[in-house]
């Protein structure tokens, strides 16, 4: 029997930069909800603080009273240790082979200063004031502090990523205070990238940076959500340019490593707030002519379906835009938005179709595109047993898809603030196989599990080894695992948080600061107890609960993929767009048919992409994939339909397709700035 192919579903590998993004100092998705889109009134800002080498240690940063003075200014790479010094706690305090951290400016102290939850990067305040951050390409960067090397003639910036969410969270109560003093010091001061993560690019042969910019998303107890964006300025116009937008009442919005915020008024008002300088930087800088309304993102960040990281590279503009269609599509289905390869064809924010719980904006955060064409679980790299990790680096050409959790998901991080409450939601490690524990403004218990850790020192003391190593043994069999162990525990433990939370909120601080510090303890505990368990359960490639030696063995679909049969040489595949129709009625979960086009092959010399026609399929397939994308809407379904199956018939006569998309000769008319109702 000759192996039949594997399939690889449109759009999991296409000509990219697969190494790109996999060793960047942390990448992040975060999210912004306004409070009147949830449940109890709270807004929501967060993140999946996604990196290699980052030092994750959650602790808290007590309040301080100040007698005058300065503010000792520092850059913070994010490697172990984050900081080492005096005066933010006796967490940061020089240990045997430490040297002290050493400022590399000064700016005026405030009179005090709120605390605040850190891990590696600050998460919220004692006043419910919470973050979430995604670095983001940019065509301005700044200099670096004491940086004698880089002789460009733009301005210093002192202020990096950390530092300007540490004085926001020292200083300010409400979103809007924390992105108008983050705007005022990042013109007065000049911003500048965590350090060692901006990286010179070439978007159609002009100088672009990858992670040179930052976004910020900031929730209040008042309920209200901004998403602020950030980075370098223009000499004698200004030290850093800067814009904030509120996030409309009832929207949802999400930043996936590019900037969103689209076109500006022409004066700051109560939804945007910028420097007044912006229009100005943007004309003498030669990034617009000021003709129309000035685009923020198309202005200030690279075009995403040209933009060589480094030149020469494959531009790899899906890296943000799946997030941003699944995010949106998970949160509002019903406008079934379709699926675009440059981020900036997205609108702003979104309306749910649903008031939002903490429990759905977790299920945000671990989503895999389950269900979708872009299912994480499905296709020949998830593996037999349909794992949602992917390996990243390794190929010079391809890329995985830019999932929402990652293996190198350090933690997740939920501000959930509102009138009735203020608590932030931390999930240790990728959030997926992790549980989130809360951590409430009005308190500061941090348990020993939790402030400890170290990438490079495994220890049964860590609950991030604990999360981890669960993570990773899943991998070997991730379908059972999940279902059967993992999965389950995590909702009993979020069950049980939820439940015994409703006793401790209203209690004294002193029983919630117990309470909040052993919940996170026999977490840690009943994970590694899960580790024990699934290292005897999984034992030898078997399945020993509840009896001893029973084989799983491939799934059928797999080996009738691979050609499995009497013949005991290697098999060989080739990939194949779609599996065989043998095969869609024993694919766990079921099969999605691709039914958006991706761009496949980048070139250079022309900077356009190619993209290939879709794999074909029959009438009534084409259908009733077409009617289960909007139940409800079958009159809408049909015309569309029928146009789809005419195009297939047209690609199948070899009808080519035209080169040029991405030039944006043609905008979507609910690009990045816009939202939908």
């Amino acid at each position: 029997m000759q192996p039949s192919s594997f399939f690889l579903i449109s759009g999991v590998l296409v000509a990219a930069a697969g190494a790109q993004n996999a060793e960047e100092r942390i990448g992040c998705t975060a999210i912004a909800v306004d409070g009147a889109a949830t449940e109890d009134g709270s807004a929501f800002a967060g993140m999946n603080a996604d990196s290699g080498d980052a030092d994750y240690r959650l602790t808290f940063v007590p309040p301080r009273q100040h007698i005058g003075g300065e503010r000792p200014i520092f850059t913070f790479n994010l490697s172990y240790p984050r900081w080492v010094g005096f005066g933010r706690g006796e967490f940061f305090h020089p240990k045997a082979g430490h040297a002290l951290s050493e400022p590399v400016g000064h700016i005026p102290e405030a009179k005090s200063t709120f605390g605040y939850y850190e891990a590696t990067e600050p998460l919220m305040n004692d006043q419910g004031l919470g973050f979430g951050e995604s670095s983001c390409a940019a065509m301005l960067v700044n200099k670096f502090p004491g940086d004698v090397k880089d002789t460009r003639d733009v301005p210093v910036g002192l202020l990096d990523t950390v530092t300007m969410m540490q004085l926001a969270l020292e200083r300010c109560i409400t979103a809007r205070c924390g992105v108008e003093l983050m705007g005022e010091l990042a013109e007065t001061y000049g911003f500048v990238p965590t350090p060692g993560e901006p990286s010179l690019g070439s978007v159609r042969g002009q100088g672009a940076w990858d992670d040179a910019g930052e976004a910020y998303t900031l929730a209040d107890a008042k309920g209200e959500a901004w998403v602020f964006h950030v980075l370098g300025g223009v000499s004698g116009i200004t030290k850093s340019v800067w814009v904030a937008q509120k996030v409309p009442k009832g929207h949802f919005a999400l930043v996936a490593n590019e900037f969103i915020i689209g076109e500006l008024p022409s004066e700051p008002n109560e939804e945007f707030l910028f420097n007044r300088e912006i229009f100005q930087a943007a004309k003498v800088a030669g990034l617009w002519d000021g003709v129309g309304p000035l685009h923020f993102s198309r202005t200030f960040a690279p075009e995403a379906m040209a933009f060589e990281s480094p030149a020469g590279t494959t531009p790899i503009p899906l890296y943000a835009a799946l997030r941003r269609w699944g995010l949106m599509n998970l949160a509002a289905p019903s406008l079934q938005l379709p699926f675009k390869s440059s981020n900036d064809e997205y609108p702003f924010s979104v309306r749910p179709d649903k008031v939002l719980s903490h429990r759905d904006v977790m299920g945000f955060l671990r989503y895999q595109y389950e269900g979708t064409e872009f299912d994480m679980t499905k296709g020949i790299l998830a593996g037999p047993f349909g794992t949602p990790f992917r390996l990243e680096g390794g190929p010079r050409s391809g890329q995985v898809p830019r999932g929402i959790a990652i293996t190198r998901t350090l933690y997740s991080i939920i501000a959930h603030t509102g009138p009735k409450r203020q608590l932030a939601w931390f999930a240790m490690d990728t959030p997926t196989t992790s549980v989130y524990v809360p951590l409430y403004s009005r308190s500061r218990a941090v348990s020993s599990a939790y402030a400890t850790g170290h990438s490079s020192s495994f220890s049964r003391d860590s609950a991030s080894w604990a999360f981890n190593f669960v993570s990773n043994f899943m991998q070997l069999n991730y379908r059972d695992m999940s279902k059967q162990d993992v999965y389950p525990a995590i909702e009993s433990w979020q069950d049980t948080i939820d439940e015994e939370r409703k006793a401790v909120e209203g209690a004294n601080a002193d029983t919630l600061a117990k309470w909040q510090a052993d919940v996170q303890q026999k977490v840690t505990a009943s994970w590694w107890n899960m580790s024990d368990f699934l290292i005897m359960k999984y034992n030898d490639g078997r399945v020993n609960v509840p009896k001893v030696g029973r084989s799983p063995g491939y799934p059928q679909w797999y080996a009738d993929m691979v050609g499995f049969s009497n013949d005991v040489h290697p098999v060989w595949v080739q990939p194949a767009s779609q599996p065989q129709a043998s095969l869609l009625s024993e694919i766990d979960g079921g099969y999605m048919a691709p039914r958006f086009q991706v761009p496949q092959l980048w070139d250079p010399e022309s900077s356009s992409w190619t993209y290939h026609p879709l794999p074909a399929a029959s009438v009534s397939e084409e259908v009733q994939q077409l009617a289960s994308i909007s139940p409800g809407a079958a009159s809408d379904a049909v015309p569309f339909a029928a146009a789809a199956l005419s195009t297939l018939a047209a690609l199948l006569a070899g009808v080519a397709l035209g080169r040029g998309f991405e030039r944006r000769v043609s905008r979507s008319t609910t690009g990045a700035g816009e939202h939908l109702l």
